[in-house]
């Protein structure tokens, strides 16, 4: 990672009173905001962001291990909200 990058992801106070200000990781169902969006971290890896049917909202999953386990909850119906991060 270069410089740049380095500097733009890391997890600073001010960004960390961002986070806070703007709801994240607070809510539920569709009023849910992660903590982490696909576009907050860098990575070489897979990411996904199905729709999920079951919180009415598009997640935010980093990597092919969380995108399985929301598949699973997705149609298990003892889940009723999924959230991720």
């Amino acid at each position: 990672m270069n410089p740049w990058q380095e500097k733009k992801y890391s997890m600073t106070e001010a960004r960390i009173r961002r986070f806070i200000r703007e709801g994240r990781g607070k809510g539920s169902g569709s009023n849910y905001k992660p903590w982490h969006k696909v576009s907050d971290v860098p990575s070489l890896g897979r990411v996904h962001r199905p729709f999920g049917n079951k919180a009415g909202r598009q997640h935010h999953l980093l990597s092919d291990n969380e995108y399985f386990a929301f598949l699973l909850s997705e149609w298990d119906d003892n889940v009723l909200d999924i959230r991720e991060q």
